[in-house]
């Protein structure tokens, strides 16, 4: 795939010249969120810009091994949001990620709104906000790593890719599609894919520090998760754990060690959409991941304030545990299936 020269060309109409640039993503930023990120990042310190990248929220510390996140400012705390501030006042440039709504990074997106600096989406989620002065937005991309890589294909400047912009772009690409095996992974997924690979990455790298590097707790975790938690409803369609902030402190979880639990009850033959709910201090935040046409994008946006993809989509809840089940137990009866 390929963007218009119109876009591609205005985007480097803004990159002359040295610039002050920032970079946002989402609040919990997964392995795209910071892929993307930290790849285009190191790209555009290549050109010869000076780069920050922000963070609404702590990155997880099973992705700390990703070139660059010792880099990330985090703005969830007091001295984060001073520093922030300045940084997004000073930008020439801001570049919103993985993300394509002010609401979705929160107290953040008031700053980034009220910012001067000419501001460029990129971003595959459905259904984009028109916030930005230039726009980088396509569903048909599986992941916003896979569009960095073709917009610095579309600028012509792929050399200036070194192992560790690739390695970042992969991770991003990877994660968002299972490593290949969602229906997200295109022709040309794998043909960026093949291209990160050529520049030095290695697969079987990123395989194992994102698959098959837990810590003893977080794999307890998931034990206690499918043993104990787990439900099925709606004849075995629909699956579903709902964690209580009691249970995830008995486990001692650090920030990320959730990731990826959503998607075992598709090893049950049959479950189409599997939901995963964790009590935080202020809210429930849920996870949902279907098969085939069931939309859980739309679902998300209806009952959970969120959204994503038609797969694979996220939201939250500020109504409590019991009363939160009631609502997802009623509410999936409206769910195609």
């Amino acid at each position: 795939m390929a963007f218009s020269q119109t876009l591609v060309q205005e985007l480097a109409n803004q990159l002359t010249g040295t610039k002050q640039v920032v970079i946002v993503t989402h609040p919990q930023p997964d392995g795209d969120a910071l892929g993307s990120s930290l790849g285009w990042k190191k790209f555009l310190e290549k050109k010869g810009h000076q780069v920050s990248f922000i963070s609404p929220t702590d990155y997880t510390k099973n992705l700390s091994w990703i070139p660059g996140t010792d880099t990330t400012m985090v703005y969830d705390t007091d001295m984060g949001k001073k520093l922030c501030n300045a940084k997004l006042d000073a930008a020439d440039l801001i570049f919103c990620l993985d993300f394509n709504s002010f609401s979705r990074i929160e107290e953040l997106g008031e700053a980034v709104k009220k910012a001067t600096g000419y501001k460029v989406m990129i971003d595959h989620h459905q259904q984009p906000d028109s916030f930005a002065d230039l726009m980088f937005s396509d569903t048909s991309y599986c992941a916003t790593a896979e569009m960095v890589y073709d917009i610095v294909a579309g600028l012509s400047e792929t050399d200036l890719m070194d192992e560790e912009i690739a390695l970042c772009l992969y991770v991003g690409l990877a994660t968002d599609n299972g490593f290949f095996q969602f229906n997200n992974a295109t022709p040309n997924a794998f043909r960026v894919a093949a291209a990160l690979v050529q520049k030095g990455v290695k697969p079987d790298f990123v395989s194992e520090k994102i698959n098959n590097v837990f810590r003893e707790t977080r794999l307890r975790f998931f034990g206690y998760c499918l043993h104990e938690k787990l439900k099925l409803v709606k004849g075995g369609k629909v699956a579903y754990m709902m964690l209580t902030k009691e249970e995830i402190k008995k486990f001692n979880l650090q920030s990320g060690d959730s990731e990826g639990l959503v998607n075992y009850p598709f090893k049950i033959d049959g479950v189409m959409v599997s939901a995963y709910f964790s009590e935080e201090p202020d809210k429930i935040k849920v996870s949902f991941r279907s098969r085939g046409s069931v939309d859980v994008n739309t679902f998300a946006r209806t009952y959970f304030e969120g959204g994503g993809h038609r797969n694979a989509a996220g939201g939250k809840s500020l109504i409590g545990v019991e009363k939160t089940e009631k609502k997802f137990l009623k509410a999936i009866n409206d769910l195609k299936i």
